[in-house]
Parts: structure tokens; C-alpha cells; sequence
């Protein structure tokens, strides 16, 4: 609306109201006639067109600078957990539950054994096992054969509190001969130089599978043997193991072991060789130093024992350098079953049942480089009632061993050694050279070698599927006395043996073993020369 158009509106407006007051003061009266309706037109307009320009653009750049201060924000955050990058898993190997080996060789040998594994998860487990091994070489000396059948049955049941139960029952049949003859003038049959022996062993155990909450191990273990021979002489013998083992700080143990130990032997008459131990300790370890003090307490035929049982090691550099000493002893029982097990031509008949009191004080160094482990140690031994074997002629002209018992001072070296150059290659070695052997009644320590030394090492091949063994094992001359009372000593032992194995897939596979290659003949025991070369070969598998 222009300016024009309102003036206009605004004075007719004043009029009609003029009007109005004056007809109300005058009283006028009368009528007005409307002509025609009011009609108010905008004029026309001119349009004014506008175009809008926008300002130069400005390309200058600034550098705007912000100052933040510095806020500490306390913040309560989980600390951050360490987890093991993923990495991808090594060839998982093949567990085998099952084994068995079979084999033959010249002499005429034999070789079978077969071993098997199960168990049920955590609650039972066991194995049994069986091995034969026979060899007849009489073409070339008359008699000289043997076998040796072993068996083992063994079962372990793991019940709640960590308490566990073992058992175990084993059975061996030996047979050996006395070719121990002049072969140029006598001769014997199969039957007349036979010696079998028999044993039967059970024992059990109960003890704590995983170590208590008040530190504590304990074990109850008895065991029971039976030996019978061919020419009816019989021995028992019962031990009874209980032992308890508290740990302090959980690294120094202080066990408390009594064990009865009752043997008893009937040929034409019954001995019996009955010894009761108690033998308490305490152990402590650190870095530096370990510290065992204890004491073996034997008793026997109301004669009692005071042994001591100590040893101290130091390290001087960690594990790599360490040097040791020690005392200890004991009563060990000369029985028929251990005398026959180191002598299986022993004469029995006559002999008297003895404990060999023996005393031992050692001194040495040892250590581990990773790749090399060794042990090197000298001690001096006192020994009564020492266990030596003499020959003993039969009126038939066979060659048995009796024993005769006498007091000895022992000094002697001996060190032990492992090597691993590299991983596929282990090789092991010891060595025991008794320096001075002296008795007090006897000349020379009948029976008893001097030297000995044994040495093997393993090749690993072809990614684990086959093996190489070499072995020797060396031994000096042993003193006897021949049938004129001559005292004589036959030659040492040089006994080279190699061997290997391979799996041609993963459960079959073959082996051989080549033994005494230098032919020796060495007398271990007088008359008695050992197998010459002898091989075997054959297969086994693993399931």
C-alpha cells in the first residue's frame, strides 16, 4: 500500500466520524444512500530485478593456534589382560598303547616280547608285559644255552581323597646250564647240567596320587617273593615299605621311612636273615646350597646299626658347576635270590645268609650344560662280610661258585657322562675303576672286577623313523683259582656291539643288532667263556 492510498483511507475515515458526533450533538436525522460499493485498486508497479554478487574469494591461508590446557583425567580401567598370540600348532605324535618285538638270530636265538598300556581316563590305569629270550650255542660249546621268560602285571586305581592303590604281580622261568667244563674229556646231557629258577613276586601300595593339602606324602608297601630252584632249595622274603614325606614351604621334605625286611631261606635247613630299618632325613633346598642330614638305623639279630645319611651340594655356577660330598650305609642282605642274580652258577648248598655292613664316604663335582651332563666322584668304601665268589669244583667236573665272605676298604673313581652334540645324536658313557680293592683273610677279591666301562650313543634319522646304536662295553680280568689252587686271571672284555632299527610306516618296523663283533671270549666267570658273534634280527610293530 503507497502513501497515497492511506491518506486517502484515513481522511474518509475522519469524516464519517465527524458524522457521526455531529448527528449525535445535532440530533441530525435522515437517511444516506450508498451509490455503489467502495472499491480501492493498488496501482501498477514497476518490478525491480536485483542480482546478488558474491565477494572475491580469499585464498590467504591463516594458522590458527589452539592452546588446550593440560586436564588429568582420573579414569578406572580393568588392567589389560596378556594373551598368547595365535600360533600355529606342531605335528601332534602318535601315542601307541600297544608294543611288540620278535626276532631271530644265529646262534640259534630267539626274541619275543609284547607290552600293552590301558587305562580309563583318571581312575584307572596299568600295563602287562612279557619278554622271552633264549639262546642255544652248544655247537660250539656243549650246553651253553639258556632262556628267560618275564612277565609283569601292573594296575593302578585312583580313588577319591587322592588316595591311590597300586598292584602288581610278576613271574620269571630261567633256566641256565653248567657248561662250565673241560669239554675235550667230559661230556654231560641236557638234564644233568639244568638249573631252573623260579620267582614269584606280589606287592601293592597305597599311597596319596597328589600331594596333600597339609604337604604330606605318605605310602604303605608291602611285598612278597618266592624262589624256588631245580634242586628244590627255597627262599621267602617280605618288606614292608611305610614311609611319610611333610614338605615345608614346599621344597624342603623331611621323609621318615620304617622298613621291616624278613627273609627266609630252606635248603637242608632254614636261616633266616630278618632286619627291621628306620631311616629318618630332612632335606633343605636353595639357589646355592642343598643339605641332607639323616641317619640309617638298622637293626639285626638284636644287634643294632648306626649309619649316617648326609650329603651337601653346592652350586657355583647354577646348575653348570656343582661339587657335592656326602656319608651314607647300610645292611645289605646277601640272599639267594640277589647272590643268584649276579651268579647264576653259585653252589648254594652250605652257604651261610649274611648282611655286608657297609660304609661310604664320597666326594665329586657335577653338572649340566644343556648339551653336556657329567658326574665325577671318589669315594672310600669299608665293607664286612663282603660278598666274593670262589670257584668250586663238583667231583662230576662241572665248575660251580661258592661264596666266601671277608672285609675289604674300597677306594675308587668313577665318572659318568651325556652328551647331545645336537639333537638327533645322544652319547653316554661311564666309567668305575676301583684305585685299591683290599681284603683282610682272602688274597684277591674273587669275582669282583676292577674296571668296568660302558659306552653307547644313538643316531636318530630320517625325520624319527630310524635309529643307529653303537655300544662297548670293557671290563678288566677277574681272579680265580683254577682246579690245582693256582690263582689265574682270565683276559678283559672288550665287547663292541652296533644296531639299528627302522619303521618302514607308522605302526611296522624291523631291527637288527649285531653283538660282540670282536669275537671275544672273555671268561666273566671261571670256565664259563661268553658267547662269541652273535646277531638278531627281526620286527616289531606298535598299535
Amino acid at each position: 500500500m503507497t502513501f497515497h492510498h492511506k491518506s486517502l483511507f484515513i481522511a474518509m475515515a475522519l469524516i464519517a466520524a465527524s458524522q457521526v458526533v455531529v448527528a449525535q450533538d445535532d440530533k441530525v436525522t435522515g437517511s444516506v444512500d450508498i451509490i455503489k460499493d467502495f472499491d480501492a485498486r493498488l496501482l501498477e508497479s514497476n518490478k525491480v530485478n536485483l542480482s546478488p554478487t558474491l565477494p572475491p574469494i580469499d585464498t590467504n591461508t591463516q594458522r590458527q593456534d589452539y592452546i588446550v590446557p593440560p586436564r588429568p583425567l582420573a579414569i578406572k580401567y580393568d588392567a589389560p589382560k596378556l594373551r598368547p598370540l595365535g600360533m600355529k600348532a606342531g605335528k601332534k605324535e602318535d601315542t601307541y598303547n600297544g608294543y611288540a618285538k620278535a626276532g631271530g638270530g644265529v646262534p640259534k636265538t630267539f626274541w619275543g616280547e609284547l607290552g600293552y598300556y590301558f587305562g580309563s581316563g583318571d581312575k584307572f590305569d596299568g600295563k602287562v608285559w612279557f619278554r622271552h629270550h633264549s639262546l642255544n650255542a652248544e655247537k660250539s660249546v656243549e650246553n651253553q644255552r639258556f632262556f628267560n621268560n618275564d612277565g609283569l602285571l601292573n594296575a593302578n586305581i585312583y580313588l577319591s581323597d587322592n588316595l591311590a592303590v597300586e598292584g602288581n604281580i610278576g613271574y620269571s622261568f630261567d633256566r641256565f646250564h653248567y657248561y662250565g667244563y673241560n669239554i675235550d674229556t667230559l661230556s654231560f646231557s641236557e638234564e644233568r647240567t639244568r638249573q631252573d629258577f623260579k620267582l614269584i613276586t606280589v606287592g601293592g601300595r597305597v599311597y596319596n596320587s597328589e600331594r596333600t593339602e597339609a604337604d604330606l606324602n605318605f605310602s604303605v608297601a608291602p611285598q612278597f617273593y618266592l624262589l624256588n630252584d631245580f634242586y628244590s632249595n627255597k627262599e621267602s622274603g617280605f618288606d614292608l615299605n611305610l614311609t611319610a614325606t611333610k614338605w615345608f614351604a614346599e621344597k624342603h621334605p623331611l621323609r621318615v621311612t620304617i622298613r621291616p625286611d624278613l627273609t627266609t631261606f630252606d635248603d637242608t635247613s632254614k636261616q633266616k636273615l630278618n632286619n627291621i630299618y628306620l631311616q629318618p632325613s630332612f632335606t633343605f633346598h636353595s639357589d646355592i646350597v642343598n643339605i641332607r642330614i639323616g641317619g640309617n638305623f638298622a637293626s639285626n639279630r638284636d644287634e643294632f646299626k648306626i649309619f649316617p645319611d648326609a650329603e651337601i651340594t653346592l652350586r657355583l655356577v647354577g646348575n653348570s658347576i656343582q661339587v657335592f660330598g656326602g656319608a651314607g650305609g647300610d645292611l645289605r642282605k646277601n640272599t639267594y635270590r640277589t647272590m643268584s642274580e649276579y651268579n647264576p652258577f653259585i653252589h648254594i648248598r652250605g652257604t651261610k645268609m649274611r648282611n655286608t655292613e657297609y660304609r661310604n664316604y664320597y666326594a665329586g663335582i657335577k653338572g649340566d650344560f644343556g648339551f653336556l651332563e657329567y658326574t665325577g666322584q671318589f669315594s672310600y668304601a669299608t665293607a664286612n662280610d663282603i660278598a666274593l665268589f670262589q670257584t668250586n669244583f663238583q667231583p662230576s667236573g662241572l665248575t660251580r661258585f661258592s661264596t666266601v665272605y671277608d672285609t675289604a676298604t674300597i677306594t675308587n673313581i668313577q665318572g659318568t657322562v651325556k652328551i647331545r652334540p645336537f639333537d638327533a645324536l645322544i652319547v653316554t658313557g661311564t666309567l668305575s675303576q676301583n684305585i685299591s680293592f683290599e681284603t683282610n683273610q682272602e688274597d684277591l677279591p674273587w669275582g669282583l672286577p676292577k674296571l668296568e666301562g660302558n659306552f653307547n650313543g644313538v643316531l636318530t634319522v630320517l625325520d624319527g623313523k630310524a635309529k643307529l646304536r653303537g655300544g662297548l662295553y670293557i671290563a678288566d680280568g677277574i681272579w680265580f683259582r683254577d682246579i690245582e689252587g693256582i690263582t689265574r686271571q682270565k683276559g678283559a672284555l672288550f665287547d663292541l656291539s652296533v644296531g639299528g632299527n627302522y619303521y618302514f610306516s607308522d605302526n611296522i618296523g624291523a631291527f637288527l643288532d649285531v653283538n660282540n663283533i670282536l669275537n671275544n671270549k672273555r671268561q666273566r666267570w671261571f670256565n664259563y667263556p661268553m658267547v662269541g658273534l652273535n646277531f638278531l634280527a627281526g620286527i616289531t610293530a606298535r598299535f
